[in-house]
């Protein structure tokens, strides 16, 4: 490699400071959805399709982000979908016409889409270079982020700033971390993939797998995003100000988790991490689904949190190591595929919620937790760090 030690550094925390800025916008939008929804008058039905439209602008976008960082380099890709979800965000929370909602919709899908991919990519060139694991703690700052934009963005709305100038201040805020950031994100020091790896390819052998395995991970993650307050209040009689609480055990608990992800993967392996991680899932959502107190319910959140938390960046590493292809392309496919679990999870469990009760529903989905330790080994298989 021929980067020095000091440029590595400098470029790790530029793209962790990448991955907290995607993460604060995410967690600003989320905090704003009851307000778009009431300003543009909008029933549930309609706010589904309007967050299925987000999900469907990622979708479109993943593969072509994955396409152009090995056409132009993962920085260039990361700084360009930067700015456009630095664009696309105050935009989204601040229209009330439903026509140009779903257009603002698909622009903030697509650039989030495309910035997840390319700061994924460009991660694991920065984890190459170091020669040591690393992918975790890009990812606790997403967590973090999420955790930070979700908070501002309550206080906005409180404050009387809900109307997207609080987002719009969030921005330039991301616009301005971006100008410092960027001349610091590693560029590629070599071409290497882009005449010999493919770029996106239709999923199949290893990164079919990856993908599928962080389609049920992801599929976890949204179904709880969704789901988890409504449990809290059916099972244990918690007020609904208290059971968004039970989310926040489970994001903090991630959070922090990841933060210790790199040692563990350094100290036990990604594999044994993936085992774990599964069982802690299962567990978890299985006390969470029984249990009729509180406390114990939240505490089954939590110990989905600590799960999950490194099963993606685990598997998205590997998906960047995989022989003949791309970091981008290997990215892209398993992101791609582990997305239409964000996407279907929670209308999947909305339909077994129906048809039996959200308890058996989030009771089925810990089937996942043993899917994902049963096939643990494949993050070895892909090209791990030993």
């Amino acid at each position: 490699m021929s980067h020095s030690l000091k440029h590595i550094a400098a470029a790790r925390w530029a793209i962790s400071a990448i991955f907290l800025l995607n993460g604060a916008g995410i967690g600003l939008w989320a905090a704003h959805v009851p307000v778009v929804q009431a300003r543009a008058g909008l029933d549930t039905g309609v706010l589904g399709m309007l967050l299925l439209t987000i999900a469907a602008g990622a979708m479109a976008a993943m593969p072509v982000a994955g396409w152009l960082t090995t056409r132009w380099s993962t920085r260039r890709a990361t700084i360009w979908s930067t700015v456009a979800f630095a664009l696309a965000t105050p935009l989204l929370i601040a229209t009330s016409d439903v026509a140009l909602l779903f257009a603002a919709a698909f622009a903030f899908g697509a650039s989030n889409g495309a910035l997840d991919i390319s700061m994924n990519a460009n991660a694991s060139e920065v984890e190459t270079a170091r020669g040591t694991p690393t992918m975790s703690s890009f990812h606790a700052f997403f967590s973090l982020g999420g955790l930070v934009g979700a908070g501002l963005g309550g206080l906005a709305v409180e404050h009387g700033f809900g109307d997207g100038r609080g987002a719009l201040a969030l921005s330039g805020a991301i616009v301005v971390a971006l100008l410092l950031s960027a001349p610091r994100i590693l560029p590629a020091a070599s071409h290497k993939d882009a005449d010999g790896g493919s770029h996106f390819a239709l999923p199949r052998g290893p990164a079919l797998l990856l993908g599928l395995l962080a389609l049920l991970c992801m599929a976890v993650e949204g179904a709880l995003v969704d789901w988890s307050a409504l449990l809290l209040t059916e099972r244990t009689g918690a007020t609904a100000a208290s059971a968004a609480l039970g989310y926040s055990a489970f994001s903090i608990a991630m959070a922090a988790c990841r933060f210790a992800g790199d040692r563990l993967t350094v100290r036990f392996g990604s594999p044994t991490l993936m085992v774990v991680g599964g069982i802690s899932m299962l567990l978890g959502l299985l006390l969470a689904v029984v249990s009729t107190h509180y406390a114990l319910s939240a505490v089954g959140f939590a110990l989905v949190g600590l799960g999950a938390a490194n099963v993606v960046p685990l598997i998205f590493a590997a998906a960047a190591r995989i022989p003949g292809m791309s970091a981008g392309g290997g990215v892209a496919t398993a992101a791609t595929v582990g997305y239409t679990g964000l996407l279907l999870g929670p209308p999947v469990i909305g339909w077994i919620a129906a048809h039996t009760s959200i308890a058996v529903a989030l009771g089925a989905l810990s089937l996942v937790g043993a899917v994902i330790a049963l096939n643990a080994g494949i993050v070895r298989g892909a090209g791990s760090h030993h």
